[in-house]
């Protein structure tokens, strides 16, 4: 009686391979017909085509163009309204009726273009912040979608605190 543990698996039954069929999947034959050869193999899916980027550039290139357009509106119409408003020693005012006709009239376009930065700033930027979300959802330009939607968030921000200093800037004496 022997004490040392078997070397290794204990032979199972070995059946002959079968007839017919694919014979890529078929077991070896000849002289090793009854040795069982390795599975066949797996075959991986064709890798997808990389997706384009082109909804991420999108959301980017839409931002950044919100972006600096609404900061040189902000620039202009803060410096048109600043040297207009009226100033106390704590804060400032800015009243519409307080205007002679002539600064009316000089004051209009920049009203207009207020309004404007407004209206299609909010729409385009939040365009721009959808397309973003989107492309990094979808993997579709990802880190462009990423700065689309870092500089679409940050574009109302910035424009405000532009507005702000030029209109502080511009301000008249109290």
């Amino acid at each position: 009686m022997s004490t040392f543990p078997p070397a290794g698996p204990e032979p199972g039954p070995v059946f002959p391979a079968p007839q017919g069929g694919d014979p890529a999947q078929q077991w070896a034959t000849g002289p090793a017909m009854y040795s069982i050869a390795p599975p066949p193999p797996y075959y991986s899916a064709q890798p997808a085509p990389p997706r384009p980027r082109t909804l991420g550039v999108a959301s980017m290139v839409i931002a950044i163009v919100v972006f600096v357009l609404s900061n040189v509106a902000s620039v202009v119409v803060g410096v048109s309204a600043g040297p207009l408003a009226s100033r106390t020693a704590t804060s400032f005012s800015f009243n519409t009726s307080d205007l002679t006709p002539d600064q009316a009239a000089a004051f209009a376009p920049i009203g207009l273009l207020m309004g404007a930065q407004i209206l299609l700033g909010t729409i385009f930027g939040i365009a721009a912040l959808v397309l973003g979300i989107i492309a990094a959802a979808t993997k579709r330009g990802r880190a462009f979608g990423i700065v689309g939607i870092a500089v679409a968030a940050a574009a109302p921000i910035v424009s405000f605190l532009v507005y702000m200093a030029a209109l502080g800037l511009t301000l008249p004496p109290a």
